[in-house]
């Protein structure tokens, strides 16, 4: 049980970083994208043992991580915070979920899990941000696109197959 704790809060301070970074009037927004609050909701999945939502949090950690490096690279905002994000976050949760298991219900339910983050940053997120794209086509890729919604289901068939094939991985390594 202590060493669950412990491994828990990695994800929890790396969430409570985030909220610190983004303290500024204006920047506490950038809290709800996918990867903090996956870090968040990582934190608890891991303390509470909710297997499926720990693979969740961790495929959409992982599947963020070459968009990260790309923005990265493109815009030159580096914070070593990001990095634990990016690369230690997600790979604690797959090693998890890999002695921990998690059921054949945890491929739906992480497109669940997208789609309530998208929906939660449309809500509470100011449009011109973009948070987690949920306004409109991510500017790198927009001629790629007709339109917005051709694009949000182009990330979601992305995200069903990354999901399936990082299921079947790990349940494999099980």
């Amino acid at each position: 049980m202590k060493s669950t704790f412990l491994v828990a809060l990695i994800p929890l301070c790396l969430f409570a970083l985030k909220c610190w970074e983004y303290r500024a009037p204006g920047e506490q927004y950038h809290i709800f994208w996918f990867c903090n609050l996956s870090n968040l909701f990582l934190g608890l999945a891991i303390l509470f043992k909710v297997r499926n939502l720990i693979f969740a949090c961790s495929v959409l950690l992982a599947i963020g991580l070459p968009i990260w490096i790309f923005d990265f690279i493109a815009l030159g905002d580096f914070r070593i915070s990001s990095v634990f994000t990016h690369v230690l976050s997600p790979a604690l949760g797959l090693w998890l979920s890999r002695r921990l298991g998690h059921t054949r219900h945890a491929v739906w339910q992480t497109i669940a899990y997208y789609v309530f983050l998208q929906l939660l940053a449309r809500a509470l997120t100011p449009a011109p941000l973009n948070i987690n794209v949920a306004f409109e086509v991510y500017a790198p890729v927009r001629a790629l696109f007709p339109n917005f919604i051709v694009y949000s289901l182009a990330n979601l068939a992305g995200l069903g197959i990354f999901t399936f094939v990082m299921h079947r991985l790990l349940k494999r390594a099980h």
